[in-house]
């Protein structure tokens, strides 16, 4: 029999069809989902890299500053001590997410491994969703909440949002600019769609020294009021032959109509995301070494990720826990500003 060099992976068992389970071999198998999964929690890490910094600390303080004035005195003075003012903790949550699988014994002795190869995907596309829902409930959600960690020792953590005014200090901007922690937020609303908006949404992340990369996310639904800014510089399209004399610009990718940047704004670039709720926009800068939200994940490296937790065998059923503990929450509070144009400020509904 002709074989190849290689390893068994999840699209290799897609292609069997024609053998059952129990003839191609369940621990044949069981060696190929596991390495699979292992391939899909290395995506799933890339993946939330772009907003997240992935730890296993639950929480930290945030908020400290350099502060302080020098006083003047002469050569007999001696100015008065000055107290530093610590910031306020942030909490991250350990959450666990499951994915049940189940079959009878019949349905083992006569599907194909193609068949059980189908389930796991299933298990992995629903743990892409959970992890985008949890990212966009921490962008888009405007309250702080209390979080028990239930997961290790029930601890109460203080789970904090992007800037809300809840009075919690705020680290000095890099000009020495000061903010009042009672009124300043970075959660916006206005109708309609304006310059002086946008403009204030970008402020709201530059001022406070992140400036790499600043890039605007917003639902395509939006695409057309962006586009109609005084000030908005688009990409061109590729399919146009500019004439010698014309400077082009950035191509539009038309790979993707609703996950791509459309242009320029200001200091940002905007991006047309499947996932932003209609009528919201979200700004942060991308290339921040200080990133705006944080993926908590178990200590312990066997709990990391997608994994299967348990298989259960009751003749004549069988079943396959499929778990994953990750929690997602604000780490940089300043490194991210939300606008509604709406009206007023309304949390969506994910």
């Amino acid at each position: 029999m002709t074989t190849k060099t290689g390893t068994y992976d999840i699209s290799a068992l897609l292609k069997v069809r024609f053998q059952t389970v129990a003839e191609f071999g369940m621990d044949t198998i069981q060696a190929v989902l596991e390495a699979d999964l292992a391939a899909h929690n290395q995506i799933v890490q890339e993946m939330v890299g772009e907003f997240c910094e992935i730890t296993t600390d639950r929480q930290r303080v945030y908020g400290t500053s350099v502060s302080g004035d020098m006083t003047e005195v002469d050569e007999y003075g001696r100015s008065p001590s000055q107290r530093m003012v610590s910031g306020a903790t942030c909490g991250f949550p350990l959450r666990m997410f499951q994915f049940a699988l189940g079959w009878t014994d019949k349905w083992m002795k006569t599907k194909t491994p193609a068949d059980l190869a189908q389930l796991v995907v299933h298990a992995q596309g629903a743990h892409m969703r959970a992890i985008q829902r949890q990212i966009k409930l921490a962008i888009f959600d405007d309250t702080n909440y209390t979080f028990n960690d239930f997961l290790v020792d029930k601890v109460d953590l203080a789970v904090k949002r992007f800037l809300n005014a809840d009075s919690s200090l705020i680290p000095d901007g890099p000009n020495g600019e000061t903010f009042d922690g009672a009124s300043h937020t970075h959660f916006t609303a206005g109708t309609p769609l304006s310059t002086v908006l946008a403009t204030a949404m970008i402020n709201n992340v530059v001022e406070h020294g992140h400036g790499g990369g600043v890039r605007i996310y917003i639902n395509t639904a939006q695409e057309a009021a962006w586009r109609a800014l005084t000030g908005f510089v688009a990409y061109q399209d590729p399919r146009i032959i500019f004439r010698v004399t014309d400077t082009t610009a950035t191509s539009l990718d038309l790979s993707r109509l609703d996950n791509r940047a459309i242009g320029i704004y200001g200091a940002a670039e905007i991006w047309v995301k499947p996932w932003v709720p209609s009528g919201y926009a979200f700004a942060f800068a991308s290339e921040d070494a200080q990133k705006p939200l944080v993926f908590r994940q178990r200590e312990q490296t066997t709990l990391q990720g997608l994994r299967i937790a348990a298989d259960l065998a009751t003749f004549p059923l069988y079943a396959q826990f499929m778990e994953a503990e990750f929690g997602v929450a604000v780490w940089t509070r300043t490194n991210g500003a939300v606008m509604q144009t709406a009206g007023g400020w309304t949390d969506p509904t994910i």
